[in-house]
């Protein structure tokens, strides 16, 4: 018998077998294409390759399953005719907090466990001090899991006995990811366009390291409380930077950039009175369209 399964031998799945073969676990893999899955196996002698998602499924109690998505997760299940009784099963492909009952409900009618994972950094992190992982599902599985997490390394934290807490912290955190993406982004084209060396770019970047975690506990603190008045950056502030920025990015050739969505979000938030709030009621414009956009008839 295997300690563990991994089912779906890509770059994430390649990335945990070879840190849960490093550990010291016997790993079995079924992987569509079989020349992935014998690329895999080459990594350890620890790894061996099944024939069917079925025998690998079989061939241990705990199964973590790294497909691209939900929709080809199913259809491996599905198609496999696996015997899932008793085992966990954890998922750790991408998607939505919507997809994840209806996997788990997959699952547990076939009498098996089911946890949900979000992997939130690059695939070469896995099994490094740099990977951080967070679980959704019973308490009691996450401590099953523990060969694995500790396998992977780094931080792996069991957020909620919900498994699609998991998924909707990935979606949060991803969001956020890819809003420094594209700062990053339009900030190199700006620093192209007046002259900056990207060298110098990288090394100012260290420099906002404490007023980004500054605004997000600042922020989330009055955003909770429902009160924005904030002398040390009110909203008047801002403005003037952020035209100046809009005039740089538009010189720099850059369009639709979040600058000018941001400008005019303030300039909204000014012209409906609000001069001496801290930044975060802007997340009231937010919520003022949530509140009157159509709501999707149940079932539907």
């Amino acid at each position: 018998m295997a300690d563990v399964t991994v089912i779906g031998t890509g770059v994430i799945g390649s990335g945990v077998v070879r840190a849960c073969a490093a550990a010291g676990l016997e790993v079995a893999v079924w992987n569509r294409t079989e020349r992935r899955a014998r690329e895999a196996e080459r990594l350890s002698p620890r790894v061996r390759v099944h024939a069917s998602a079925a025998e690998a499924i079989g061939s241990s109690g705990i199964t973590l399953l790294c497909l691209l998505n939900y929709p080809v997760t199913h259809r491996v299940l599905e198609q496999s005719g696996a015997d899932l009784s008793g085992r966990l099963f954890v998922q750790h492909s991408s998607g939505v907090p919507e997809s994840v009952g209806p996997l788990q409900d997959r699952v547990t009618g076939g009498g098996g466990r089911f946890m949900e994972a979000a992997i939130l950094n690059y695939p070469d992190a896995i099994g490094t001090d740099a990977c951080f992982t967070v679980y959704g599902g019973a308490p009691a599985d996450f401590a099953e899991l523990g060969p694995v997490t500790k396998a992977m390394s780094g931080h792996q934290v069991h957020l909620h006995d919900e498994p699609r807490y998991a998924k909707a912290y990935h979606v949060v955190a991803s969001a956020f990811y890819y809003a420094f993406v594209s700062g990053f982004l339009e900030c190199a084209a700006i620093a192209e366009h007046i002259g900056v060396p990207l060298g110098e770019f990288a090394d100012s970047v260290p420099l906002y390291d404490p007023g980004f975690e500054n605004t997000v506990r600042v922020g989330l603190d009055l955003i909770e409380r429902g009160d924005y008045a904030y002398e040390q950056a009110p909203l008047t502030t801002h403005i003037d930077v952020l035209q100046n920025l809009t005039g740089a990015a538009e010189d720099a050739g850059v369009d639709a950039s979040y600058l000018r969505v941001l400008r005019d979000r303030v300039r909204t938030a000014l012209e409906q009175g609000h001069r001496r709030e801290h930044i975060a009621i802007l997340i009231e414009q937010f919520r003022a369209r949530r509140s009157t956009a159509p709501h999707p008839v149940e079932g539907a």
